[in-house]
């Protein structure tokens, strides 16, 4: 059975949780990808001038493939480590990711 999507951080935040090799951005900040912003701002101005309002940005588009790359691995090996879902603890958490990624609290 595969793992729910709550069961585990998303999965921006294993990509965020290492350190890139293509810009050399460090754990927990954004890659610098001007031209995948400029992209993301130019579709949004075209909407703009339609009268459309501007999309939500999917937070993996920001970041390099080498880096999502290595994120995915990493939470790979986390699903693969945890134990079958029917066998989890309520409110315990089975990834490794640390300090790197801290839980929404309810009511946010």
């Amino acid at each position: 059975m595969p793992a729910k999507p709550d069961d585990f951080p998303p999965f921006h935040a294993y990509a965020l949780a290492h350190r890139c090799t293509t810009c050399g951005a460090e754990p927990g900040q954004p890659c610098d990808a001007p031209r995948k912003q400029a992209e993301i701002d130019t579709m949004n101005s075209t909407r703009a001038q339609l009268g459309h309002p501007p999309l939500e940005t999917d937070p993996l588009h920001l970041l390099h493939a080498s880096r999502t790359d290595a994120g995915g691995r990493h939470r790979d090996r986390d699903v693969a480590a945890a134990p079958w879902p029917e066998d989890r603890e309520p409110g315990r958490r089975y990834d490794t990711l640390g300090e790197h990624w801290q839980e929404p609290s309810e009511g946010i």
